[in-house]
């Protein structure tokens, strides 16, 4: 047999080539297909004024002064602080299932978005790129529409002192992604089919098809201040499903295996490396036939009452749509309302830094700093560069998540408590088009004191259910009340048994927190990711997102960020069949 090329050598075409021969005459088709397609791009004259126009964006000189003239023309207009953002989003999107890979989607969208504060109210005004005197334009719109706002009663905004900054900043990454020619991509993942084969598993096609993505937006943020910075935010990843080469057409399907190390992250081309493909197909069939032999002895939930055992995974899941998007300030204060919900924490000044929201020894962090996460910037859309902050500390409620004018609204509990009166550099938004608001940074449920692993806590619970992989399908408006699935397997005298289907965890996110009775260690981690949607239609990104998408504003938005979390024991939590009518 033929050697098989490792992922972890260095890549290059030739290499690929020397793989696929037997791909020659499909690579020929591809590219007749898709030179023209190129050259007539070229030749376009709307497309090439596009093109020249938007190559703007990638010098600093022009970027610094098209964003005075915008500063300018706001402050003229009456605005006491304005605010310009520019931003340039590029994302391509690979597709391969069967013998075949094919590139799929190539989108670009560049915008302009000015916010203007007059008289403690705010104007936003965006338009997606045209010409350069397009951003006065906006500028103006945006202090009109402030003026206009600031007709309702009087209103204070403190945005706080924060440092004026200039700088430039990028996803630190090996390999960029867009520097890497389509064939060779197309290659890769003809030659990671070719691999997979010869361990007796494939890459099925509709509706299981694999999907491998990338996603890169530049962003340009500058304030009436003084602050002008640049940043550039990857994104990488994929969604590979895998299955078992069965001979016999006529035996049950086997179950897809959904391959590790690709979920979306703050990472280049090096992702496909990273993820050690080669090894996963020789560990593959293995995996795929245990868990074909869970499924065939599986029996269904009883409902009742159990002490339940969540994997990181689950737990991060739990985390993320009940006290992440609680401890949203603008939620919990009610300006979500009419848009993405409330928040059970309905009373922040009584409730930050005494309300019990946890068990003792339940801290959660946040940050926009951890390497490889989706949040993870320099600065946020504010110019503001972000610090590590704690949610909740040992069970107790101790922060929100803010901006620079939500920092204000917390001013009587953090001077009492000494603290600065700072955003938590909290502020985001999709693109330039839409105005920056408050949006999940990443989220951390640290390890427990000492180093228990997944074992140990199954053998701590003489009956129970352990449940792997679970999504939150259904939350209320307020975070309270929800629905946990996932894999589940039975939990007897301190060992697994068989697997059971039909159950769901029916949950009150007010006692599923402090009913928490054990943590894991780091070993027990897991993580699920939130990456940005849109931008790509209904693509595969959102195969990496656990349950419902939270969105905020109107028009709704979302944006990037990564949840992790260790395993734990609840104890109590009610198992019901969701699917049981009467």
């Amino acid at each position: 047999m033929t050697p098989l090329l490792s992922l972890a050598t260095q890549w290059t075409r030739r290499a690929w080539l020397a793989r696929t021969a037997h791909h020659t005459v499909v690579l020929a088709g591809f590219a007749r297909r898709h030179i023209p397609l190129s050259q007539s791009i070229a030749t376009d004259p709307a497309t090439a004024t596009r093109l020249a126009t938007q190559a703007v964006l990638q010098e600093p000189g022009p970027l610094q002064a098209l964003a005075h003239q915008a500063l300018d023309a706001a402050r003229t207009a009456g605005a006491h602080y304005a605010d310009v953002r520019l931003t340039r989003t590029v994302g391509h999107r690979y597709v391969f299932g069967g013998y075949n890979a094919w590139f799929d989607a190539d989108v670009e969208v560049v915008g302009v978005g000015v916010r203007a504060l007059v008289n403690g109210y705010w104007g936003f005004a965006a338009c997606p790129w045209r010409e350069p005197d397009a951003i006065v334009q906006v500028a103006r719109d945006a202090v009109a529409q402030a003026m206009v706002n600031a007709k309702g009663p009087s209103r204070t905004v403190e945005l706080g002192e924060v440092p004026v900054v200039t700088g430039t900043w990028s996803t630190p990454m090996k390999v960029d992604p867009f520097a890497i020619p389509i064939e060779e991509k197309i290659d890769t993942l003809r030659v990671l089919m070719d691999d997979a084969s010869a361990f007796d598993i494939w890459f099925p096609s509709f509706p299981e098809i694999s999907t491998l993505e990338f996603h890169r937006q530049e962003r340009v943020i500058a304030t009436s201040e003084g602050t002008l910075v640049t940043q550039t935010v990857y994104e990488s990843g994929g969604d590979f499903r895998v299955r078992y080469a069965n001979e016999n057409p006529f035996a049950p399907q086997h179950p897809a295996l959904i391959l590790t190390g690709l979920t979306p992250a703050g990472k280049g081309w090096e992702i496909l490396q990273d993820a050690r493909l080669h090894e996963q197909f020789i560990a593959a069939v293995p995996k795929i036939v245990t868990q074909f032999r869970l499924q065939n002895t599986q029996k269904p939930t009883t409902v009742g009452r159990y002490t339940v055992v969540c994997d990181g995974q689950t737990m991060a899941a739990l985390l993320d749509k009940t006290l992440g998007v609680a401890t949203q300030l603008d939620r919990a204060l009610g300006y979500e309302a009419n848009a993405g919900g409330t928040s059970f924490l309905d009373d922040p000044l009584r409730m930050v830094g005494q309300y019990q929201v946890a068990a003792p020894g339940v801290t959660v962090t946040a940050n926009r700093s951890a390497p490889t996460q989706l949040a993870t910037v320099k600065w946020d859309d504010e110019g503001v560069e972000p610090q590590p902050f704690t949610l909740v500390k040992d069970g107790v409620l101790v922060d929100f998540q803010t901006t620079r004018e939500q920092a204000a609204w917390l001013a009587p509990y953090y001077r009492r408590f000494g603290h600065p009166v700072r955003s938590h550099g909290c502020a985001g938004s999709e693109d330039a088009l839409g105005i920056p608001l408050q949006m999940m940074p990443n989220l951390a449920l640290e390890p427990g004191a000492s180093s228990v692993r997944p074992e140990d806590l199954v053998a701590d619970v003489p009956e129970g259910i352990l449940i792997t992989g679970g999504e939150v399908r259904q939350v209320d408006f307020q975070a309270r009340n929800g629905l946990l699935e996932g894999q589940m397997r039975e939990i007897k005298n301190g060992r697994l048994g068989r697997a059971l289907v039909g159950g769901a965890v029916l949950f009150n996110t007010m006692t599923l927190w402090k009913d928490v009775t054990a943590l894991g260690g780091s070993d027990t981690l897991g993580n699920i990711v939130a990456p940005r949607d849109g931008w790509l239609g209904n693509n595969a990104f959102m195969k990496g997102m656990r349950g419902i998408r939270p969105r905020k504003g109107q028009p709704p938005q979302t944006t990037s960020y990564s949840v992790q979390a260790v395993a734990a024991i609840i104890k109590g939590q009610s198992v019901i069949d969701p699917a049981r009518k009467g």
